[in-house]
Parts: structure tokens; sequence; C-alpha cells
């Protein structure tokens, strides 16, 4: 009895292998408004009756042509009306022009002409957009410590589905990267400022942003930096020479001023002295 069921159940199996029902499932990327093939491989020693491309419901119906004849499209649903074609050698699915509503489960049943069986091939199509090179949004505050805090949002265009938000980061000879759209961060104006880029992904596309230098973000006049020494010794020598000038200046005007004093004084006697010769002349009769 043990040995009737398990013979049994090896002839269910072989059956349900035949017919096809145990389906591999392929999963395909297309891109929006781009093409796509559904690729069919069928055994040269099967005979085949005709081909039907099921989507929903039948995209197409194929039957191959007589020797030297090309296959026939008995249907085509309206809505791949002038995308749909066929492969005259495999009788692969192309499909152009690819929407959104196009994303589903697609199956090629292959009927045969040996046997009432057929052969089942599904596939799993997901239509994705390619990206437009993304936009980085920075917000900064400075806190009491004297720390600038800093956010950082990576947006795109009319993302959809399955993208991957990846920040990276080139500080001291070294790549860091950070998963997600936002990206948190500290610096202390003084320090090394860090640089940031933004890389997008999804199935179809790769795309980065132009690099961000957070330091000037940070640029507030009232912010505490903490100078170089090469911009010490520039203020210290600018003040130095300053004050020479002006000390040489000064110099200058005392000399000039100490020289002149004494004709000054010579030019209002000799004035003086003329007006009191004026004042005692004769007087007119």
């Amino acid at each position: 009895m043990g040995a009737l069921l398990w013979s049994l159940l090896l002839l269910l199996q072989e059956a349900k292998g035949f017919s096809g029902d145990d389906e591999d499932l392929e999963e395909v990327t297309g891109v929006l408004q781009e093409s796509i093939n559904l690729s069919l491989e069928i055994p040269s020693n099967e005979e085949i009756k005709h081909i039907d491309w099921l989507f929903q419901d039948n995209i197409a119906i194929v039957k191959p042509g007589k020797k030297g004849q090309p296959a026939v499209i008995m249907a085509v649903d309206p809505r791949y009306r002038g995308r749909v074609s066929i492969s005259e050698s495999s009788y692969s699915l192309h499909i152009s022009n690819l929407t959104w509503e196009d994303s589903g489960l697609y199956n090629a049943q292959v009927n045969l002409k040996t046997s009432e069986s057929h052969i089942t091939k599904s596939y799993h199509l997901r239509v994705y957009r390619r990206l437009s090179k993304p936009h980085i949004t920075v917000n900064s505050n400075i806190s009491e410590e004297g720390v600038c805090n800093i956010s950082l949002m990576c947006s795109i265009e009319r993302a959809g589905m399955d993208v991957t938000y990846i920040w990276l980061s080139s500080q001291d000879s070294t790549n860091t990267s950070h998963e997600g759209s936002v990206l948190s961060t500290s610096w202390r104006p003084g320090d090394k400022a860090p640089s940031y880029t933004c890389r997008v992904s999804n199935p179809v596309s790769n795309i980065s942003s132009r690099r961000i230098s957070v330091g000037s973000f940070c640029a507030d006049p009232g912010y505490p930096e903490k100078p170089s020494m090469l911009c010490f010794l520039v203020k210290s020598l600018f003040l130095l020479l300053l004050l020479a000038i002006l000390t040489v200046g000064l110099c200058l005007f005392r000399a000039q001023k100490s020289y002149e004093t004494p004709r000054v004084r010579k030019l209002k006697r000799n004035r003086i002295k003329l007006r009191k010769k004026g004042k005692s002349g004769p007087t007119p009769v």
C-alpha cells in the first residue's frame, strides 16, 4: 500500500512538471518610455501549436507559420497595439514605450502539438524612471557652545519607488558614507570644513549631486573663529606698518611746523611796522 502511494506521488509530480504549472518566475526591470524584451526559450524538439502571451488578459496569441512563413499574431490587446512585436526565431515578446501600467506579472503559455500539456514561463516586470540630478537643501544653527549644527536634505523630482540615498564625505583623506535622504552633522569653524555629496540610485540609474562644503553655511560675523598663525602674522604686520606710517607722518608734520614758525613771526612783525609807518605819515592839507 505504501509503495502504491509513493508511486502515485511520483506520477503527480512528473505530471505537474510537464504541464508547466511549476512556473519559473523571472524578475525583469524596465525603464519608463523605453523598451523591454521578455525572452522565451523553447526546446528545439518541441512542436508548437500556439503561444499565448498573457498580462491580466491576452496580450497576443502567436501561431508559428509554416516553413518559410512568418509567425501569425492572431490577436493583440488594444492597450499594446503598436507597441508589441514578436521575435520570429524565439517568439519572445518585445514591448516599447513602457508605461507605469505595464508593471506586473506576465505569462508565456506555450501550447504543444504533441500533447494537451503546455509550458509556462512567468515574468515580473517592474518599471522605473531614470532619476534626475539630486538637489541639496541646507539648514544650520549655531549652539551656545559655539558649534554649528547642520542638516542636509537630499531630494529629487518625481523620485518614484525603490530609491536609495547615500551621503559621501571626503575628510582627512578617508571616505565615509551614510544612508538616508537626511544627514545631520556638526562642525566648529576653524576646523577643516567637511564636504558632502548625495548619491541617489534605483534599479535603472545612479546619479550624484554637486559637492557641498558646509564651511560657508556657518560664516557668521559673531561666530568665535579660531585664527590661524598665518592670519595672525598678517594682521600683526599690517598694524606695525600702519603705526610706522602714522609715526613718520607725525614727525614730518612737526618738522614742517617748526620750520615755518620763525618765518611766520617775522612776517607778522613786518606787517605791524608797516601799519605804524602808515599811521605816522604827513597829513594831507
